[in-house]
């Protein structure tokens, strides 16, 4: 499964009409961008840049 963090963004959206076109499962959380969740420390353990869109892969 494949956990999609992301936000209304153009960036944003591409990676959700990915995961669509490739019919590939995966949950959302969407962020505010102006709440600032991506640069929050749990966020930069999966992205240190804190920047969206990021993808985490669960095996």
């Amino acid at each position: 499964m494949i956990d999609l963090y992301t936000a209304r963004t153009p960036n944003g959206f591409k990676a959700t009409v990915t995961l669509e076109e490739l019919e590939i499962p995966y949950n959302v959380q969407a962020f505010n961008l102006s709440d600032m969740t991506q640069k929050e420390d749990w966020f930069l353990k999966i992205n240190p840049n804190g920047r969206i869109p990021a993808i985490m892969v669960h095996r």
